[in-house]
């Protein structure tokens, strides 16, 4: 029974972290999660979403929309204009699609999308504070401008997410 239950724990545990991982995305910039999850989708890179509501994800309308969403999310986040990621009308987008990327990566495979879901939000939630706290650790301790870490910021989220949905394949 031993043996058993710690074959099946190593198959889950790496990608339940990956899981995590990728959600994370999802509290530095709400909409890059889904943009990058959904154009993998819909380039066959995600699968064992059809039949599932997360196979929308896999349309070009929806694919191309979450682009110029995440697009104009990197541009906007560059401006004094958009408030704090902890705000709570930013946490909460957050947060939903933390729950959101979590949920439809564990249906894709097989897995409870409602545990997917919970591991989702909770990362996204985790990221968007300790994203802000770096910032603001960068911009008052080392001095570095809030433009050239949101850059940087911007560089890890879209190196960091296609990496960890290759991974996941």
């Amino acid at each position: 029974m031993r043996l058993l239950r710690a074959e099946s724990e190593e198959k889950v545990y790496p990608t339940t972290l990956k899981t995590a991982g990728f959600a994370a995305i999802a509290g530095l910039r709400s909409m890059a999660a889904l943009a990058l999850l959904s154009r993998a989708v819909r380039h066959g890179d995600v699968g064992g979403l059809p039949g599932t509501p997360f196979a929308v994800l896999g349309s070009s309308k929806v694919s191309n929309a979450l682009q110029l969403l995440m697009i104009g999310e990197m541009v906007a986040d560059k401006t004094p204009f958009v408030p704090s990621r902890t705000s709570a009308p930013a946490l909460l987008g957050r947060g939903l699609s933390g729950a959101l990327v979590g949920a439809a990566l564990f249906a894709s495979g097989q897995r409870n999308a409602t545990s997917g879901a919970g591991i989702g939000a909770f990362s996204a939630l985790i990221a968007a504070y300790t994203g802000e706290q770096l910032r603001m650790q960068g911009t008052q301790k080392l001095g570095v401008p809030d433009q050239i870490l949101a850059l940087l910021e911007d560089g890890i989220v879209l190196f960091g997410g296609t990496g960890l949905l290759r991974s996941l394949q």
